[in-house]
């Protein structure tokens, strides 16, 4: 079953990229000149905020974010970033923004941003001291990995990553962030490397009103977010505790709010499969066709007294998404065509497991099975025409590709497109997972029994 790729759309939020060879700068330990040159520019930042690596099970494993050093009440201002620290345009032309960030970068230490674009995590090595084996990532992307719209294209030598995909979403996609950065702001010109860099830096930095200094050194998780943004009547943006945070306890941010950017669009923006929940969306033939129908989603909906409209809570049944999509919020539990009341949490509160069962067994009371059935046959079809299994990509093939990169980097080099390549495998058995799951849930769940069932 060919699948074809949906819409996505050039997402300006913060995310952390790759990691570059070539520098040396730990953020870590320069963290407190960041902070001294940010208040000195009129930022506010709470004393018990630092930089550090979150709490990790996997030792192997370190993932650098802003950690909280002790208690932090709710609705404490977190962090203050003046407008004058922005770099921003009054209309948010993101082509003048990059512009702008292309700017200052070529005056280099004569620039007023200059120790905030040592920051940039698509220039950042792992830090030093690491021993063998043992791994870093930068913010929530791994190590040296890159965004897909910087992997080699299919026409390069060494466009493994692309092959990879196996031709799931964003296969084709990788690189329309790129494509449109060259054409909309550079005349089709072939791009000069701080140009590069600065767009590299916007699409993974960049909040709607450009580049942020401090605000964007959050990560990302819609599963644990404990922050808010407020914006005065300066230009002004603060970042707001939207819960009690804990001594130790990461400060999150969210990079999809709301359900509007799928799991495979923050993929393809920064370069990292998001941690639980994640919203993975999919179409094929049949889809296509069937979405042409703007109505044809909210059939898929059934109210407490069987007509479509409301559900038992009094929410719209309005679809998420008017393709196949699922909410996966751990390995065993999710939720098909998820409406947007159910996904509008994401990026904006937090649920329990217990909470979202509940969740879920309600939403899927109001579900035709028809439907279920169909994304089931299209989740099955999917899998069954990839030329690799769950079982051989988590247990072969993904092992040896990082054993070789491994081997590679004992001699003290990075092959970049090794790195790529287990960047996709990894995204795609992430993805064949979802479908996999789909499959269960739509032969378990309890769903709304439709005529074209009984």
């Amino acid at each position: 079953m060919k699948l074809h790729l949906l819409p996505t759309i050039l997402t300006a939020v913060f995310g952390s990229a790759s990691a570059a060879k070539d520098s040396q700068y730990d953020p870590i330990q320069n963290f407190p000149a960041l902070v001294e040159w940010f208040t000195s520019h009129g930022g506010q930042i709470d004393p018990r905020i630092t930089l550090g690596y979150e709490p990790s099970t996997n030792p192997k494993v370190r993932i650098r974010g802003m950690i909280a050093t002790a208690h932090i009440e709710p609705e404490t201002v977190l962090i203050h970033t003046p407008a004058s620290l922005m770099i921003s345009d009054f209309d948010r032309n993101h082509c003048e923004v990059i512009q702008r960030v292309v700017e200052e970068l070529e005056l280099g230490e004569e620039s007023k941003w200059d120790i905030y674009f040592k920051f940039d995590g698509s220039s950042l090595v792992s830090a030093s001291g690491l021993d063998d084996g043992e791994e870093e990532e930068q913010g929530h992307g791994q190590r040296h990995t890159r965004t897909p719209t910087q992997w080699k294209t299919e026409d390069q030598p060494g466009s493994r990553a692309i092959l990879e995909l196996q031709g799931l979403p964003p296969t084709g996609d990788t690189h329309r962030h790129i494509n449109w950065y060259t054409s909309a702001c550079n005349d089709s010109k072939e791009l000069t490397p701080i140009q590069l860099k600065a767009f590299i830096m916007f699409l993974t930095r960049a909040a709607d009103r450009g580049m942020v200094p401090m605000y964007d050194l959050m990560n990302h998780h819609n599963g644990l977010i404990n922050t808010r943004l407020q914006i005065d009547e300066e230009g002004g943006m603060s970042v707001i505790a939207a819960t009690a945070i804990e001594e130790n306890e990461p400060i999150y941010n969210t990079y999809s709010r709301g359900g509007g950017e799928s799991t495979v669009d923050v993929f393809n923006t920064y370069g990292f499969v998001e941690d639980y929940p994640q919203l993975w969306r999919w179409s094929d033939v049949d889809m296509i066709v069937k979405a042409e129908d703007p109505n044809h989603a909210f059939g898929r909906y059934v109210g407490p007294d069987e007509n479509s409209g409301v559900d038992a809570e009094g929410r719209g049944f309005e679809p998420n998404s008017h393709h196949y999509e699922i909410l996966v919020i751990s390995p065993t539990l999710a939720a098909l065509h998820p409406t947007k009341a159910l996904v509008h949490i994401l990026g904006n509160g937090r649920r329990t497991i217990d909470e979202w069962k509940v969740e879920i067994n309600n939403h899927h009371a109001t579900l035709r099975k028809s439907h279920v059935n169909a994304m089931h046959d299209s989740a099955l079809a999917v899998l069954s025409e990839l030329p690799t299994t769950i079982k051989e990509d988590e247990n072969t093939i993904l092992p040896n590709e990082r054993r070789l990169f491994e081997k590679v980097k004992k001699k003290g080099r990075v092959d970049q497109s090794k790195a790529d390549t287990i960047q996709a495998i990894e995204y795609r058995l992430a993805f064949k997972k979802a479908l996999k799951l789909a499959v269960d849930v739509a032969r378990s769940g309890q769903f709304y029994l439709d005529s074209e069932e009984l």
